[in-house]
């Protein structure tokens, strides 16, 4: 398999109300090229206000707790429907979006509660370390830390599922190289989300889908990308693990909208991890805008992303 697309070949209405109420939201209140370490403060506190009127269904538990020395929090499912089946110890860890500098695992339980109920799995959701505050390689630091306290609590390597979105999907990659230089077990599975897996924002579809992405506009992006980075190879492969050598990598699964510009961030991780022997499925959703799970509650097609991690886990 190269590459699956999934869905319509034209959008429904949802679909297209969803684009028009992200462009209004987001694509035309994002348009400055110019990052500033208060500006990332002010982004992050709106966002979060915008989103804290958000609940999780009463069937999902929540419950905090530290990993790593970050706080975090385990999600599952009340009616069991997240227990791990046949004895299986398995557990995903998860990494949240939000370009390195907002969110946390509060405003991603969207996602990570319909990870345990497809991974049959308690979900660790870590809320690690971001800028402006910190600089990379805080993030993956933590990351790393968090595995490493999921080895030591007892869990073996290949029950664990490493998972991110976006900033998330990077660190998940990051995770596994950063794994391997180090000696580390490589976790079981990797499930990934529209990784911004490039902070140098090499992808031709920054600008093929420059005015089809309905969140981001490119040279907002490049300029993120570009803060970030400062000081830094953007092309080292903890960084920005597009560019990683991927031989021993876990199985991995890709997923990415059609619209979005970070598509060929996806495209990129799936084709150079085949190259390298790893089997990775990429599935392409028609006229999804960026990490389209989390918005499952409105679009109901994009639910079966979740049967797809259902099968890949299990297999």
């Amino acid at each position: 398999m190269t590459e699956r697309l999934v869905g319509p070949r034209l959008p429904d209405f949802r679909t297209l109300v969803l684009d028009v109420a992200l462009r209004v939201r987001m694509k035309r209140k994002n348009r400055s090229r110019v990052v500033t370490a208060e500006g990332l403060r002010i982004g992050a506190r709106r966002f979060r206000e915008s989103m804290a009127r958000i609940k999780q269904p009463p069937f999902v538990s929540i419950d905090a707790t530290t990993s790593g020395g970050r706080p975090a929090e385990w999600v599952q499912l009340r009616d069991g429907a997240s227990a791990p089946k046949n004895g299986s110890k398995r557990v995903v860890l998860y990494f949240h979006g939000g370009g390195f500098f907002m969110s946390s695992p509060v405003e991603h339980r969207g996602l990570t509660w319909r990870m345990a109920k497809a991974c049959s799995a308690r979900v660790l959701a870590v809320d690690y370390r971001k800028a402006p505050d910190h600089a990379f390689p805080a993030w993956l630091d933590d990351a790393v830390a968090a595995y490493k306290e999921l080895l030591a609590g007892g869990h073996e390597p290949s029950d664990i599922v490493v998972s991110g979105d976006s900033a998330g999907g990077n660190i998940a990659l990051a995770l596994a190289h950063r794994a391997r230089r180090e000696g580390l077990p490589m976790p079981g599975k990797l499930v990934l989300f529209s990784p911004w897996a490039d902070l140098a924002c090499q992808g031709q579809s920054f600008h093929s889908n420059a005015r089809r992405d309905a969140m981001f506009n490119p040279g907002a992006v490049r300029a993120l990308g570009s803060f970030l980075t400062h000081g830094r190879d953007a092309f080292d492969p903890e960084v920005s693990p597009a560019y990683a050598d991927f031989r021993g990598f876990p199985d991995m699964l890709v997923f990415a909208g059609s619209t979005e510009v970070f598509l060929d961030d996806a495209r990129t991780v799936a084709r150079r991890a085949r190259e390298a022997g790893v089997q990775a499925e990429l599935h392409v959703y028609r006229h999804m805008p960026h990490v389209f799970p989390m918005f499952a509650a409105v679009i109901p097609s994009v639910k079966g992303a979740f049967t797809t991690v259902q099968r890949f886990v299990d297999a």
